[in-house]
């Protein structure tokens, strides 16, 4: 179980707020020992649990295996995705939903080892790199506990909830990754003299993320075999046709230049789908999943840049680009809708990272075409610049990029964001990017709605030895979104990728990138209008003016209605054309804008962040 808690065997060295803090934890800690087990936990080594857990509609057995030495494994089969994760000292691994083995993340292996310096109390002793300290008292469940704080030395938190007079642990409050949950145990036993919990109840802001595990079988101290921490083979759900080791190019529909269209057959239904590296996994549209029949299971919460969305999942679904075959898919089931209209292109399928994780991926932006190679048969262009595309967290990849000349930071590389770049205020805030800074705000997001951000000129960004000038960023709040991350410090999109011919290669942890020289010279799309409007059945409706914009002092407010733009009339197919990027010409152009009532306003673009 994740969040059982051994015993403590000596009183740790202890860092409170004050002298008398440290005094007061002393024999807190004392009483937690001994409620604990005492000296049965000095001989505790191993623990091994099975029981069912469930979570989201989906319930399956469970089994755990932990060593003290830094050794954990956790398997659950909820029958449509089985979860499995394994860190052992030097590294780890874990299975996607669809099966597919991948590297565990260094801050995977971060968390559980924390969680295991915790279940065997070396944490608690003060070692593991721990330090304590003791918190105000917090109100849990109609009632008052005591709270002793742990700390690793990095951002995370554990705080163990405690009674007073006995020491007895009602659970823990962790923030890992700028998220809190609170982890309640109950159904306390003793087993060999230690004090164990059968029951574990995961709490989050959302139910759909919650979890219940109850323990049916428990050992302690048992020898675990080396065998059950090997990584097992991967289970190939990419293949080729016979004879063949890579798909050639494939043209794809580069839509409002932004956005990456692959021709492809779903389960044999002719479609379309977006390519997106942001994805943990490939994404159904509600109503096409109800086109292909396909059967869902379970209520989860899938967590996008806009925030929250409700998911369910689907088994058995392939899909086919070209002479490729992606097989035995788990796919996420999400009202794509929204999102859709806001991209203005129908959006059926998301193809997430399973079509990336084994293969090489060549997307070739000048050209305007894909291919999907066997790694062992690709040969890299004699130009590519490789860069380390590795594991990270939530079960995403990053790169670094450097901000105007300092440090290079973490950021998601995520080929289904259209924007340029997004900057998380874990880092923006830190770094003072808004300080003295033209800026204004905008609307973005995507899965989980739009939100109103900051938006603002960065000098410049440096990335594969090439620094680009003057890019737009969007500075995101924290919200219940992918930007409350403190790991990842922002969103690298299209805006930027695009201007490579980029390759991927996830088996060996590469990013290849061969710039483009004619797209690298293009300036960065900028909003110069200040309205923030959404296609509508023939208008835009404004839902947000921007401060300081033209628009701003021109009279404009939310919920005004254009309907055509320069005489133009917004048709049914406006999005991705050329006039649908008039907001986007050259600073001192003038529009002329058509209302619904049809009065006409003339707006003159400028730069205004």
């Amino acid at each position: 179980m994740r969040a059982l808690i051994a015993v403590l065997l000596t009183l740790p060295l202890l860092v409170g707020p004050s002298e008398a803090g440290a005094e007061a934890l002393q024999p807190l800690l004392a009483r937690h020992l001994a409620w604990r087990g005492g000296d049965a936990f000095t001989r505790l080594e191993s623990i091994h649990a099975k029981g069912k857990s469930v979570t989201g509609g989906l319930q399956g057995p469970m089994e755990s295996w932990s060593h003290r030495d830094g050794w954990a494994r956790r398997d659950v089969d909820y029958g449509v995705m089985r979860q499995s994760m394994t860190i052992t000292p030097d590294g780890g691994w874990k299975l996607n939903a669809s099966g597919q083995v991948e590297d565990a993340s260094s801050t995977d292996a971060r968390d559980v080892r924390h969680q295991v310096a915790l279940d065997f109390g070396a944490a608690l002793r003060g070692s593991a790199g721990a330090t304590l300290a003791l918190q105000p008292d917090a109100q849990r469940d109609g009632r008052a506990w005591k709270v002793v704080r742990v700390t690793f030395g990095d951002e995370d938190l554990y705080d163990l909830f405690l009674n007073e007079a006995d020491g007895a642990l009602h659970g823990l409050r962790i923030r890992e990754d700028n998220v809190t949950r609170f982890v309640r145990l109950g159904d306390w036993r003793q087993v060999q003299g230690v004090r164990i919990p059968f029951l574990e109840e995961v709490l989050t802001d959302n139910p759909d993320s919650d979890s219940r595990t109850v323990v049916e079988a428990l050992e302690l101290n048992v020898p675990i075999p080396s065998a059950v921490f090997e990584r097992p083979q991967d289970v190939r759900k990419a293949s080729f046709a016979k004879g063949h080791h890579s798909t050639g190019f494939i043209p794809f529909e580069f839509f409002d230049e932004n956005r990456v269209y692959i021709p492809a057959r779903v389960n044999g239904h002719a479609t379309q789908v977006l390519l997106d590296s942001g994805a943990e996994m490939t994404v159904v549209d509600t109503a096409y999943a109800r086109e292909l029949g396909l059967k869902t299971q379970g209520q989860l919460a899938a967590v996008g840049s806009g925030g929250h969305a409700q998911a369910q999942l689907a088994g058995g679904v392939d899909i086919t680009l070209g002479n490729l075959r992606l097989t035995g898919l788990t796919v996420a089931v999400i009202d794509l809708s929204e999102v859709a209209r806001l991209i203005g292109h129908p959006l059926p399928v998301v193809l997430g990272k399973e079509s990336f994780n084994q293969l090489v991926v060549d997307v070739d932006f000048p050209n305007r075409r894909v291919a999907f190679h066997e790694a062992s048969r690709f040969k890299a262009p004699p130009r590519a610049v490789r860069l380390p595309l590795v594991e990270s967290a939530g079960g995403q990849r990053a790169i670094h990029i450097s901000i105007e000349g300092r440090p290079p930071i973490p950021v998601l590389f995520d080929v289904g964001n259209g924007g340029a770049l997004s900057l998380f205020p874990a880092y923006w805030q830190q770094a003072g990017l808004l300080t003295e800074r033209r800026s204004s705000r905008t609307l973005s997001g995507a899965v989980g709605g739009l939100r109103e951000r900051d938006v603002a000129t960065l000098k410049d960004i440096q990335l594969a030895g090439i620094t680009l000038k003057d890019v737009p960023a969007v500075f995101d709040d924290a919200g219940k979104s992918i930007s409350a991350s403190d790991r990842l410090l922002g969103n690298l999109g299209l805006a930027v990728l695009g201007r490579f011919r980029m390759i991927t290669d996830y088996a060996t942890d590469t990013l290849m990138l061969v710039p483009d020289a004619r797209a690298l010279r293009q300036p960065f799309r900028k909003d110069r209008s200040g309205l923030i409007a959404l296609p509508a059945e023939g208008r835009l409706v404004v839902k947000l003016v921007a401060p300081g914009s033209p628009a701003a002092g021109s009279g404009w407010k939310a919920g005004d209605e254009i309907i055509a733009i320069d005489g133009k009339p917004i048709g049914p197919d406006y999005a991705g054309t050329e006039l649908a990027r008039w907001r986007y010409r050259a600073a001192g152009q003038a529009v002329v804008l058509t209302l619904k009532d049809g009065s006409k306003r003339r707006l003159t673009l400028r730069d205004y962040y």
